[in-house]
């Protein structure tokens, strides 16, 4: 009997000892997905084609003394409206109303500064240098101002000046480092006062954030 319950005793043991050594497993908690990192979609210029660029500006402005469209009155200032279908700016003087080409460089600045943002707008202003020299040779009396507007977004101030500094920073790239005579160029902000989309969406406004090539003369 003292061999039964001794048996008993050790078995009973071994059954604790087995249980103590097994290794309670818990299964692994996956780890949160990771999100992928946001796309950021940087702006590029767009492409320049030099042949409408040409013809363009190869067109004199026009003196008429009939206004060809409807527009809202400024007082303190010239009547100056954009007319984008036809590519013309549209200018009273003195009861006469001059249309006069234009077209829009397809430059980007970094933001808020007129620091150009990327080698395509280089690009662009190389070919738009080349076009003006080629204008220039054919017609010496042709003359050319450079543009600067932005949208509502922000003070009128800090528009003003902002546009003045792209108009002068392009001016600056032609002359200087495209060869185009700094007698036949001029530069000119107009900061918020042309807005096409005035208080509308961040793309809208984006187009109102322009440089502009006109032929003054």
């Amino acid at each position: 009997m003292k061999t039964f319950f001794l048996s008993m005793a050790f078995l009973s043991i071994a059954i604790s000892a087995s249980r103590a050594q097994q290794t309670v497993v818990v299964p692994a908690v996956p780890p949160p997905p990771v999100s992928p990192p946001p796309v950021v979609v940087v702006p590029q210029a767009a492409a320049l084609d030099p042949v409408v660029i040409q013809r363009q500006l190869s067109t004199a402005p026009v003196l008429r003394t009939t206004r060809t469209t409807t527009v809202v009155e400024t007082p303190g200032r010239p009547t100056r409206v954009y007319e984008s279908e036809r590519n013309v700016v549209v200018v009273e003087d003195q009861g006469q109303f001059r249309e006069m080409p234009y077209v829009t460089l397809p430059v980007l600045f970094v933001k808020e500064t007129a620091e150009l943002l990327d080698a395509a707008s280089r690009a662009a202003l190389e070919q738009t240098a080349g076009v003006i020299r080629n204008v220039v040779a054919t017609d010496p009396k042709a003359r050319f101002d450079i543009e600067g507007h932005t949208s509502t977004d922000g003070t009128t101030e800090f528009n003003a000046s902002l546009s003045a500094a792209r108009a002068q920073r392009v001016y600056e790239e032609l002359t200087r480092r495209y060869a185009v005579p700094a007698t036949v160029l001029s530069a000119h902000g107009y900061g918020e006062s042309f807005p096409a989309y005035p208080n509308g969406t961040e793309a809208q406004m984006q187009l109102d954030r322009r440089v502009l090539v006109v032929r003054t003369r």
